[in-house]
């Protein structure tokens, strides 16, 4: 019951005990005056009746009926009786007793007593008669009941009033409180709210104001907190001087990718030397051997986001390496001459001191390969490569191509095929055993997969593809769509995690058939875990938070994955109503060694577990990384070590 219930209840019952003892006191007071006034009229008309009948002729019976008549007939008498002095009754007249008009339980609850006033006639001195006169108690009845009906409609209307007047002050009054609760409630929900009315009451207003003083300080602590999670993350991985990726940290970064179930579509790595840097130092200075350097480092990165997978490190002091996954033998080859365009095209490498200074080289390999393959093939070529007089640039495939021979379909058989298989749903199911750091199961990951000429084709094979051909949202569809069907047909009732492009979330049509069909079947939304990649928030920017809300009323639950690659993105554990957050599996790889990592994960799980979301880890391949994980603060994982995809 809310205090204003509360409140208004105990002041009803106020207001009705002031109402009803006010009332029972009036009508006490009117029963008595009533009462007074029937034994006063009794007596007033005994004694003048008697003055009349004792002043006509003794015996005339006659004379003292007319009397008494004339007297009865007025109508507030209930019997007149004369007799003699012998006891007869020479005189009787007698009204009966009419309360039409008057509730039963009225009279039995005033109880107006009808008074007898008794007289004795003389004639002369000598004795004649006796007459008594009885009130009738009717008119007081009426008087009283209408005195009173009239007293409960005004008290009544009084205390509706009264009533209606308390509840509208006690609500504005209380309104704050409101307010309060809302913002409490926004603090549990990880957003911290400030109130910008304030209530005049003084005691409401310094409540108010303490509430806001707490919000804009757990305000400011997440906020310090998020800052020092970036700032242990960009030490640990990344470049001081340039930014992006130290050694590494990248290498493990591709070395987690083909770990993982991304692994099983390859990509392409390409390597950036920049030759005649100590003669640059010595000639100019470090300022603008730095300056080139973060030159080129920028120039990469704005070049490479068209390939939103792609992600960039630097080896050594000139040299910078870029890999991007799933990327194909005639793309790699529109990457590096773009890349090696733009870098060209910097003053430096215009002059004769850089004609002979950059070169850069790319391999691919479609499939799971060792990474150490990548790098020794790509160092190879570019010791081949500086043989050569000028900038230059060169790629080359080294894919086994009997492996995967689907990675050479042209682009219309792979349009011709997506199509075909989004037409008939043939979408093959696979799920990863999800634990909890006590290694109970908690849920199940979704992995699709598509049967490609007698191969079994992970998603990374061929989601680039279906994004090229903006088949992302009925791609989506179909998965969530062969999920439910099979959550329909089995009677076992685990939780599925289930990934979603971050083009088809931000896809208007998509989102409103997604938000349709979870609301729709509430059952199956309970038992479904919705996820996006990290770089979701860097596309979707402030309209995701709506979005995820409007979700998750229907029952479902949000995750997050990939997550700690990007540093804009640390603010979304404040904005998003995130359920579970999964680190990247980069930081996972050998972390029982990465002092770094380890700080900034365990940092990490600190501010998530603040927010009442739970930290999982991506790609846990050893026992050392899971009990190291265990220690840092990490609720749960996935990986090969736990437990591989099966067959739905």
């Amino acid at each position: 019951m809310t205090i204003l219930r509360e409140l208004a209840i105990y002041l009803t019952l106020l207001l009705i005990l002031m109402f009803a003892g006010s009332l029972a006191l009036t009508v006490r007071d009117a029963r008595n005056y009533q009462q007074v006034q029937l034994k006063s009229q009794a007596q007033d008309t005994a004694t003048s009746l008697g003055v009349a009948i004792a002043a006509t002729e003794p015996g005339n019976i006659a004379v003292i009926d007319s009397m008494i008549d004339a007297v009865f007939d007025r109508g507030y008498y209930r019997q007149i009786q004369f007799t003699d002095i012998e006891g007869v009754i020479q005189v009787n007249s007698e009204h009966p007793v009419d309360m039409q008009g008057i509730p039963s339980w009225f009279i039995r609850l005033v109880n107006l007593h009808s008074p007898t006033v008794t007289t004795e006639i003389n004639s002369g001195w000598m004795p004649v008669g006796t007459l008594s006169v009885t009130s009738h108690p009717g008119t007081a009845y009426r008087s009283l009941w209408f005195k009173t009906r009239s007293s409960i409609l005004l008290f009544g209307s009084g205390l509706l009033i009264a009533i209606f007047g308390l509840t509208l002050m006690l609500g504005i009054v209380l309104r704050p409180l409101g307010r309060l609760e809302k913002q409490a409630n926004a603090i549990c929900q990880r957003k911290f709210e400030v109130q910008t009315q304030i209530p005049k009451t003084r005691d409401l207003k310094r409540v108010v104001e303490a509430m806001n003083r707490m919000a804009t300080k757990l305000d400011k602590l997440f906020n310090e907190k998020v800052l020092l999670t970036e700032e242990l993350r960009r030490t640990s991985v990344k470049d001081t001087l340039t930014g992006v990726l130290h050694r590494r940290a990248f290498e493990d970064r591709v070395a987690s990718l083909f770990d993982q179930e991304q692994g099983e579509a390859g990509g392409s790595l390409l390597m950036v030397k920049v030759g005649g840097l100590e003669a640059l130092n010595q000639t100019q200075g470090e300022k603008v051997t730095n300056g080139l350097l973060v030159d080129i480092s920028r120039q990469i990165g704005q070049t490479m986001s068209a390939w939103p997978q792609a992600f960039v490190g630097r080896r050594n002091g000139s040299e910078f390496s870029v890999f991007v996954p799933a990327c194909a033998i005639e793309e790699n080859h529109r990457v590096t001459e773009q890349l090696f365009r733009v870098l060209v095209s910097i003053h430096h490498f215009g002059t004769h001191e850089g004609s002979n200074c950059l070169h850069i080289t790319s391999v691919t390999h479609l499939g799971r390969c060792q990474p150490k393959e990548l790098f020794e093939h790509a160092d190879q070529l570019m010791r081949g490569l500086q043989i050569n007089v000028g900038n230059s640039w060169k790629a080359e495939d080294i894919t086994c191509h009997e492996s995967l021979s689907y990675m050479q379909w042209s682009e219309d058989q792979w349009l011709s095929e997506l199509k075909n298989v989004l037409l008939e749903q043939k979408i093959q199911l696979f799920a990863q055993q999800v634990f909890n750091h006590e290694q109970q199961p908690v849920f199940r990951e979704v992995f699709a997969r598509l049967q490609l000429q007698e191969t079994l084709a992970s998603a990374e094979a061929f989601l680039p593809m279906v994004e090229r051909f903006d088949l992302h949202s009925e791609f989506d569809k179909a998965v969530i769509k062969t999920l439910i069907e099979h959550m329909t047909l089995t009677s076992e009732n685990n939780k599925y995690c289930v990934n979603l492009s971050p083009r088809s979330l931000l896809d208007d049509d998509f989102y409103l058939w997604l938000l349709n069909t979870l609301q729709q079947q509430p059952k199956m939304a309970r038992r479904m875990i919705l996820e996006t990649p990290e770089r979701t928030l860097l596309l979707a920017g402030d309209q995701l938070a709506d979005k995820v809300d409007k979700l998750v009323k229907t029952g479902c639950q949000f995750s997050i994955d990939h997550f700690g690659i990007a540093s804009q993105t640390m603010s979304s554990l404040h904005t998003l109503n995130l359920h579970y957050v999964k680190v990247d599996g980069s930081f996972i790889r050998d972390i029982e060694n990465n002092h770094g990592n380890q700080l900034y994960i365990r940092t990490l799980a600190m501010l998530a577990g603040a927010r009442d979301i739970e930290l999982f880890a991506q790609g846990v391949e050893t026992h050392e990384e899971w009990l190291q994980l265990q220690q840092i603060g990490v609720k749960g994982g996935q990986g090969y070590y736990l437990g591989r995809p099966s067959q739905l």
